[in-house]
């Protein structure tokens, strides 16, 4: 049996700690300590300013809210001690998500780490077990920032995409599977430069652990090999926009609530309630999904990014997807994908958000409406209105007006939470909306 790294740490081989937070822009911000601050720092943890921790935009700009001053206020990042990874032996560099705390040691209302763990125990309250899993895609080039190429040309999932980054990809397997990542797979994706790498399905405090984690390793593997990734939803306009599927799935006393063999659709009652609490708060719940001046953008037809709400059986073009399992397997495998999420969101409360939403149509035994079969773009807008199939709001600004006026999610998530993340965000719109696409693009390519 293979050893887990992240069980077998030992803090005497540290040598610089990164904590990591992720904002509200869905940028990673850290810290780093050194050895001899590594065990104090999971006491008393490290210095983080309440425009840093709450209040950064995707372009640094330092967001005003009304409830929150950006100025005056000191808070502290606490890594969780069961999430440090060992990312380099040799030079003993670890890595630790953390969450935000005031002076008091108690959680900052505004922290989105903790906002997904008090969904995680509504769960478990309700006799529930949840799982969840993500997928990144993102963009591989070489050349610079300044003049990037992309570093494979295709085809899609193929071979040869593949051996141009044979290397690379075997140290990014390498690096993930030794820092303690649960990798299921890597591939070339359907666009030239894309790669997709699936990480397994756990706890979804630890899943959005990974996926930080795993995020950082390849950005820093790519490095060593003298590429860069992007994360962000439209990387090039001349190749396919990356996602991040959010996978969840959900067990009681009779098992895996996405399998049931006699069911017309394969679910319990209970996992169909699920998936219609998922639709329901799905256009409210857009702007956490991803937030940024591309995220809609990104919500095409005929691009498998989930661009109309709407949920169907192993279908690409829904916003949701029920996966059934392989034959044999579907208490094992059995699950929903959500794929309207993209890498510019925080995942913690893109997360938090979904499963939010599931739980309730599991309390309110919410009916699941009829599945889309067939591509939703290839119908007329009657026939999607009388099939209920919706699309998403036309821009960030009326997609942030959704989620500021949710009394659901702030209920889920917190208001001051809510407060922030919009505030943060109607920045950000309201700056990028003066550019032209390609300069957005370019302004956000090397962000996340």
């Amino acid at each position: 049996m293979t050893s887990n790294p992240k069980a077998d740490l030992d803090l005497q081989q540290v040598r610089a700690l990164v904590i990591s937070c992720l904002d509200n822009a869905g940028v990673s911000r850290v810290k780093v300590l050194p050895a001899t601050k590594v065990e104090d720092a999971f006491h008393n943890g490290c210095g983080v300013s309440v425009s840093v921790g709450v209040l950064l935009a995707a372009d640094d700009h330092v967001t005003r809210s009304s409830g929150i001053d950006p100025i005056v206020g000191d808070l502290r990042g606490m890594p969780d001690r069961s999430g440090v990874a060992v990312i380099d032996k040799a030079s003993g560099l670890a890595w630790a998500p953390a969450d935000l705390v005031d002076l008091h040691g108690a959680p900052y209302p505004t922290c989105q780490r903790t906002a997904l763990k008090r969904v995680v125990a509504e769960w478990a309250a309700a006799g529930l077990e949840v799982s969840a899993g993500v997928e990144l895609e993102f963009t591989v080039f070489s050349g610079t920032q300044d003049a990037p190429v992309l570093a494979h040309s295709g085809p899609g999932y193929g071979a040869a995409a593949f051996l141009q980054l044979e290397a690379w990809n075997l140290d990014v397997l390498a690096s993930l599977v030794e820092a303690g990542v649960p990798v299921e797979q890597i591939h070339p994706e359907y666009g030239r430069g894309q790669v997709e790498i699936a990480l397994a399905p756990r706890n979804p405090v630890q899943a959005v652990d990974d996926y930080l984690l795993a995020r950082f390793i390849v950005a820093r593997v790519s490095r060593r090999h003298g590429l860069l990734v992007s994360y962000a939803p439209i990387a090039d306009s001349t190749t396919a926009t990356n996602g991040c599927h959010i996978h969840f799935s959900a067990r009681n006393v009779d098992g895996n609530v996405f399998y049931d063999a006699a069911a017309v659709t394969q679910m319990s009652p209970a996992g169909e309630s699920m998936i219609a609490g998922v639709l329901a708060r799905l256009a409210e719940s857009s702007s956490l999904l991803g937030g940024s001046a591309l995220s809609l953008a990104r919500l095409q037809p005929q691009q498998w990014a989930g661009s109309f709400i709407c949920w169907g059986t192993g279908n690409r073009e829904a916003a949701v997807r029920f996966v059934p399992g392989l034959k044999g397997y579907e208490d094992k495998q059995s699950n929903v994908e959500v794929k309207c999420c993209d890498g510019s969101a925080n995942q913690y409360l893109a997360v938090a958000a979904i499963l939010a939403s599931a739980l309730e149509g599991f309390r309110e035994q919410q009916q699941l409406p009829a599945e889309v079969t067939v591509d939703p773009g290839t119908l007329s807008e009657a026939e999607r209105e009388r099939a209920d199939i919706r699309a998403f709001a036309p821009d960030m600004l009326t997609a942030l007006d959704g989620l500021d006026g949710s009394s659901f999610l702030r209920t889920a998530l917190g208001h001051d939470v809510v407060d922030s993340y919009v505030a943060v965000r109607r920045g950000e719109a309201e700056r990028f909306a003066r550019l032209d696409r390609e300069a957005v693009i370019a302004a956000l390519r090397w962000r996340y």
